[in-house]
């Protein structure tokens, strides 16, 4: 039972924060007449964040197996939300601008941690599927 709460919770809570956060306090820049690329990486990133809490939640009900399927799902899901803002869409130029200083750290540290809670969760089902 310990296993299956720390292979889900933590997708589940972080899932919900990379979800919320671009909407509300780490939002890209306002105030451009058309949309730049950290709004398209705001929206990237909400859509990945949800994708990370469904595959939280199926793990709640799934057996060791799937569990380690939806956690290198998540390990992925997470690889995706760190290149999108750096690597495959972007953020502003502006260094002083609110999606560099608040937007970029904020899912930056959010990827992460998704990465690691996932990758522990992997080791400790692994483990338990092995005895």
């Amino acid at each position: 039972m310990k296993n299956k709460l720390f292979a889900s919770v933590p997708n589940i809570l972080f899932g919900a924060l990379i979800a919320i956060a671009p909407q509300t306090f780490a939002h890209a820049c306002t105030g451009h007449d058309m949309p730049g690329a950290c709004h398209y990486s705001q929206q990237a990133a909400t859509g990945i964040g949800v994708v990370i809490l469904v595959l939280g939640v199926v793990a709640l009900f799934g057996n060791v197996q799937i569990r380690i399927g939806l956690n290198i799902a998540a390990i992925a899901n997470a690889l995706l939300l760190l290149a999108v803002p750096t690597l495959l869409i972007g953020i502003c130029k502006g260094a002083m601008m609110h999606c560099r200083m608040v937007m970029l750290p904020t899912l930056i540290v959010l990827g992460v941690l998704t990465l690691v809670f996932a990758a522990v969760a992997i080791w400790l089902d692994s483990r338990a599927a092995k005895h």
